[in-house]
């Protein structure tokens, strides 16, 4: 049998999966959703490492934020600033407002 959603209902599904109410769900909106609703079925920190890239340009090893903001909701990009740590290049050097995500995402499997 089918449901029958309530318009209330309905609302708080697209406030997840469609939060600027444009009719479509992007490739960020569904990753968002992702991170924030659906860690428990998450297997390793690999899967999170691969959503954070697909917030950020261009597949990088960090996300800045910039991106952070741009892509997910304000409550997760604070959250995600509050405890991600500073991106550190190869040679050591600290990428200013550029966030460490494999470091937060395997931070997330050991607790």
């Amino acid at each position: 049998m089918i449901k029958k959603l309530r318009v209330s209902e309905f609302e708080a599904i697209l406030d997840t999966v469609d939060p600027n109410r444009d009719g479509h769900v992007s490739l960020q909106e569904y990753m968002a959703f992702m991170i924030s609703h659906e860690t428990e079925n998450v297997k390793s920190s690999k899967e999170i490492e691969s959503a954070f890239r697909a917030l950020s340009s261009e597949g990088k090893p960090y996300a800045t934020k910039e991106e952070l903001y741009q892509n997910l909701t304000p409550e997760q990009a604070d959250y995600c600033v509050s405890y991600m740590k500073p991106y550190v290049d190869g040679k050591g050097r600290e990428l200013p407002t550029a966030f460490d995500q494999a470091v937060f995402t395997r931070s997330i499997f050991m607790n």
